[in-house]
């Protein structure tokens, strides 16, 4: 299943079958590698339930629930990876900016 992205848009942000082929590009942890794989899961298990592939249907699946915190999860981590990256490049030595000036 590809996040973000499919046969119809080949420059797909992720993978969740095969997230592994994605570190250093547009994952940075293995973490993330191992928690992309878990949407691709639930959603299969609330597509199930969505025999139409409509929203209303995704949304009333029992597995919706499970997809959001999911999916949550993944955001939680890939935002503080990114926030920690962006830190480092501010100033690499200290991690951070010298200036202390806002983003």
């Amino acid at each position: 299943m590809a996040v973000n992205g499919g046969p119809e848009c080949p420059r797909a942000f992720c993978d969740a079958d095969e997230p592994e082929r994605y570190l250093g590009t547009s994952l940075r942890s293995e973490e993330e590698v191992e928690l992309m794989r878990e949407p691709g899961t639930t959603l299969n298990i609330a597509a199930a339930e969505a025999p139409n592939d409509t929203d209303a249907e995704y949304l009333q699946a029992t597995a919706c629930p499970e997809v959001v915190a999911v999916v949550g999860r993944l955001a939680q981590v890939m935002v503080a990876n990114d926030l920690r990256e962006l830190v480092a490049l501010q100033d690499p030595q200290t991690g951070a900016s010298a200036d202390h000036s806002p983003l």
